[in-house]
């Protein structure tokens, strides 16, 4: 039996990763009759049906199955290889939430050009969870979650949630502070539990008003370092801003334990040396961050 080509393995591997001809076509700059004839010659090929097609998607037969699981896995080197070989365009995509990619990565951008010369890294800032079994253009996701041992990732980093404002409204008097609303964040993740203000609160009298609620914490470290209010803030989060001059903390002894960070990788990047490299960076930067908080007290 002749071998199929590489390029028709190319097209099925896409075709059965994304479940649709049509997604496969778009990835490929194919069109989806071009896609659907490949398969159909690799069927024809073969002897037998890959997939089970229906009006609205297409769905892997048991050979199908077998072929996908060789096939993701010969693909994903064959890129590593290529990549090697290519001394040319070493993009690494990170996928992070919009406040994670704004408060904590991108002030660390030049300190990961300078660590891992001729990477180029490309954040991907969004509260959709990648999924990284399907899209082929993110390498990496730092997802914020459970601190359970049993959860998706590696955890990078735990946190702890720390009240912060401008430094002049955090040296007020506490008649002051009382006249400003605390800031906090809702979780775009519904199973998360969210983080308890009892500890915050009881530094208020009974005149202050009732806390702002944002969708993104950095929206309300922003409305913080203007003066706007006192931000509920990851110590993650708030380092750059603290270490600019840009907030500081009203109530120093004041803090409670959030979730954490953690990070996965593509199946199909998990080989590139790039990919690893960029891996190996986040994790060492983060507890970096985390050391330097133990030695500094609050």
């Amino acid at each position: 039996m002749a071998r199929p080509s590489l390029a028709a393995m190319r097209v099925f591997e896409a075709a059965a990763r994304l479940g649709s001809f049509k997604e496969a076509a778009g990835e490929l700059a194919m069109t989806p009759t071009a896609v659907s004839h490949r398969i159909r010659n690799l069927e024809e090929e073969l002897g037998q049906p890959l997939f089970r097609r229906s009006h609205r998607k297409v769905e892997l037969t048991p050979a199908g199955v077998e072929l996908f699981e060789a096939a993701r896995g010969a693909v994903a080197l064959l890129d590593a290889a290529f990549e090697r070989l290519d001394a040319g365009a070493r993009i690494v995509c990170v996928s992070a939430t919009p406040a994670f990619a704004a408060l904590w990565l991108a002030p660390r951008l030049s300190a990961l050009a300078a660590a891992l010369p001729g990477v180029t890294l490309r954040l991907e800032a969004s509260h959709a969870p990648a999924d990284l079994e399907r899209v082929r253009d993110i390498d990496l996701a730092v997802r914020y979650g459970s601190r359970s041992p049993t959860g998706t990732g590696r955890v990078l980093a735990g946190e702890r949630f720390r009240a912060y404002a401008a430094p002049h409204v955090a040296q007020g008097s506490p008649e002051a502070l009382d006249r400003l609303p605390l800031l906090t964040c809702r979780w775009q993740a519904r199973d998360l539990a969210p983080v308890s203000l009892e500890v915050f609160e009881a530094h208020r009298g009974d005149g202050a008003p009732p806390a702002l609620s944002f969708d993104d914490e950095h929206h309300a470290a922003l409305a913080a370092v203007s003066g706007k209010g006192i931000v509920i803030l990851s110590e993650i989060l708030a380092g750059h801003l603290v270490e600019a001059g840009l907030l500081a903390e009203p109530w120093p002894e004041a803090s409670v334990a959030g979730h954490a960070y953690r990070l996965l990788a593509a199946p199909a990047s998990a080989a590139r040396r790039d990919v690893r490299r960029v891996a190996a960076w986040l994790e060492a930067e983060l507890a970096g961050d985390a050391a330097m908080r133990e030695r500094t007290p609050p």
